[in-house]
């Protein structure tokens, strides 16, 4: 799909309102010898400027954030992408393990910036940039109390990246309850999901991606109102096939950090109902990977876990063992 890179609103609407909560300034430059579109995989390109700009805007407490996109000097072919800001910065050390599978900052100076997450979305994303044709993959340079600059570069022409209709990309973790190894399957012919998240962002993506795989998606937007709906679904419009299998959601898809009730308590509150209610599937989804959430909510009874961020092809994979009807 082709993406306008040059764009503004392409990027700035998701963290404009974030950075001036936080009194920063975010700022684009674009060069006037790029092509205002290209051809790039929308879904997984976007997971790496995301990706980027959330950890500047994560570890930026004063200054500024940049995004920037302008011709290789070294080669004309292919565009170069900045995220640069002005935080807390890294010193060589942290440097050396920052594309690590659990590569996190260990900074007990701002702990408080990043108390969740074990560094596995700059591992992924790295993995990402090379598929999508970079030779090197992100590049950072950092100065400890300075801030830090990620780049990497891609072709211009797409067709040098890699098809993505190969395997995807998934961090698996160890599951720890009796509920993650049970295929728990839809028999009937519904296809609804449960989708609960506090953030508008966040629900319109996996709604846009639930919808392309043909699942139809009811939202919530904390733990209390989705056991609600999950209790009294007539409530909210819901209603079953007829058939006394119907467990009217394949799957509760929930964020872990929400006001009035978080994830893991959705997990805790859902299993101690009666009946088929409290049997229904349900993964978690957040960027906080850290081993004490995600074993946590294996203990709880959820059924398996996906880092944030993730492709459409991860969710439906991860979909796939409570979908009998398919």
């Amino acid at each position: 799909r082709q993406m306008c890179i040059r764009d503004r609103s392409t990027w700035g609407h998701l963290f404009e309102i974030q950075c001036q909560h936080k009194g920063l300034q975010l700022d684009f430059e674009f060069s006037a010898d790029i092509p205002r579109c290209i051809r790039y995989d929308r879904d997984r390109f976007g997971q790496v400027i995301i990706n980027l700009l959330s950890n500047a805007l994560k570890f930026t407490t004063k200054g500024s954030i940049l995004l920037s996109v302008e011709r290789s000097l070294a080669d004309p072919g292919y565009l170069v992408f900045r995220v640069k800001d002005t935080g807390i910065g890294m010193s060589p050390e942290h440097l050396q393990r920052l594309f690590t599978e659990f590569g996190k900052l260990e900074d007990k100076a701002h702990c408080e910036l990043n108390p969740q997450g074990v560094g596995l979305g700059l591992m992924i994303s790295n993995r990402i940039v090379k598929l999508l044709g970079s030779k090197l993959g992100i590049q950072v340079n950092s100065e400890y109390g300075v801030g830090s600059e990620f780049y990497f570069e891609l072709p211009v022409d797409p067709s040098l990246s890699v098809s993505f209709k190969s395997e995807p990309i998934i961090v698996e973790l160890s599951p720890k309850s009796r509920y993650s190894s049970r295929r728990i399957l839809n028999t009937c012919n519904c296809r609804r999901i449960l989708s609960v998240d506090d953030n508008d962002y966040n629900q319109m993506i996996l709604t846009r991606m639930l919808g392309r795989l043909q699942f139809e998606v009811f939202k919530a937007f904390n733990g209390q109102e989705a056991l609600h709906i999950i209790q009294s679904p007539k409530n909210y419009g819901i209603q079953g096939c007829g058939l006394e299998e119907c467990q009217l959601f394949i799957a509760i898809l929930t964020d872990l950090h929400m006001p009035l009730m978080n994830g893991i308590d959705l997990i805790d509150n859902t299993r101690q109902l009666s009946g088929q209610l409290k049997n229904v599937p349900i993964i978690l989804l957040s960027a906080s990977d850290d081993h004490e959430h995600v074993e946590e909510g294996y203990k709880k009874g959820m059924n398996d876990f996906i880092c944030k961020p993730f492709t459409e092809a991860e969710l439906k994979v991860k979909l796939k063992p409570f979908c009998g009807s398919e």
